[in-house]
């Protein structure tokens, strides 16, 4: 993180701040994103004009954030309680958080469309998410099975390549710029009436999936008929019938009452989510050196809580949801289930495979 700080701050983002031309390739939610953002223009142009008015001035700046998971998620402590406490702390108080959890401002192409814009300022999102902005590299940290398990994800997010990661969103052209990593626990599949030990358990589910092509390709590789469907659906969907199953991390299971509607939790270590932390280009310009700083430390806080407490919250949340009577299950060879993948990490890691390679060197 070091590395990345004193890159941004000698290249001179600033200056670079010259088009956010990047737009996604999935076409089912980029008319409707873009229908949305458009009506954010107005709103961007005229907090824009604050925000380089309240850091000439000295003024307080309060940068925006939204994510998809509700403020009790660990998540939500850690964007909402650590990083913007963080932020205060270093800055004097002179920057301050306004946090938007559970999605209150759309999905994450809308978000993300609206940190483009400079809407909103900054936005926690899928790596995946990015590799359809056109971020090649993006596509690496969301290979099945690439990390080994979450520790491994957190030292290499820590090392030069997850700081090679943030730049090459930095240099995109996309209006991004990467900032920070938050490091999950694994993105398992959780199901409302099945249990699931093999690969032939998948087959023909109907499996919820993020509008992200790398993840929808990976659910197909394994057998599952992937549904792009917002999150906010995944309850009522479950519950319906009009799905069988989704995918994310325990704490999102818990803190989002899945376990009511599904009895059934996969322990599977298929995807072990690095989210990079994106913020505006527009905002970013907007922001001294010194304030670029504290940015940029306060995410390193956020991470660090959020990687240090993930592993015992998953202890208590396992214990939790066993006295809900949700079964966990574990995939009997899951070898098989990598070997499944395989074709899904040729194509959207060629061209990276130094980069795989170093990965798999980090940590033995």
């Amino acid at each position: 993180m070091k590395k990345v700080l004193a890159t941004l701050l000698a290249v001179g983002l600033a200056a670079s701040c010259v088009g956010c031309g990047g737009s996604p390739k999935t076409e089912t939610t980029a008319a409707p994103a873009a229908t949305e953002a458009a009506k954010e223009t107005e709103a961007a142009e005229e907090k824009g004009t604050d925000t380089t008015e309240a850091a000439a001035s000295g003024d307080v700046i309060t940068l925006s954030i939204c994510d998809s998971q509700p403020a009790s998620s660990l998540l939500g402590q850690a964007i909402g309680t650590s990083f913007a406490d963080a932020l205060a702390d270093l800055s004097g108080g002179t920057m301050q958080v306004q946090y938007y959890p559970a999605a209150q401002l759309g999905n994450g192409t809308t978000c993300m469309q609206m940190v483009q814009l400079g809407t909103l300022d900054m936005y926690r999102c899928d790596a995946s998410a990015l590799y359809d902005y056109g971020i090649a590299s993006m596509a690496v940290p969301s290979l099945p099975y690439i990390f080994r398990d979450r520790q491994h994800a957190i030292e290499v997010a820590h090392s030069e390549i997850g700081d090679k990661l943030l730049q090459d969103i930095t240099d995109s052209g996309t209006g991004f710029v990467g900032v920070g990593w938050l490091v999950d626990t694994p993105r398992a599949f959780f199901t409302a009436k099945k249990e699931i030990k093999t690969l032939a358990d998948l087959k023909g589910l109907k499996m919820r999936s993020v509008e992200a092509n790398l993840y929808l390709d990976y659910k197909a590789a394994l057998g599952m008929n992937p549904t792009p469907l917002a999150f906010s659906e995944v309850y009522t969907s479950l519950s319906t019938g009009v799905i069988d199953a989704a995918a994310n991390t325990l704490d999102s299971f818990v803190s989002n009452k899945l376990y009511e509607v599904c009895k059934y939790f996969v322990m599977n270590n298929g995807m072990i989510p690095a989210y990079p932390v994106v913020i505006s280009e527009k905002t970013w310009a907007k922001l001294n050196d010194e304030q670029k700083g504290w940015v940029l430390e306060a995410w390193q806080t956020a991470g660090d809580y959020f990687a240090k407490e993930g592993d015992a919250l998953m202890e208590d949340q396992i214990a939790f949801c066993e006295e809900h009577g949700v079964t966990f299950c574990y995939p009997e060879d899951e070898d098989a289930w990598k070997e499944a993948c395989k074709n899904v990490t040729a194509e959207y890691g060629e061209g990276f495979e130094d980069m795989i390679a170093e990965i798999e060197k980090v940590g033995q």
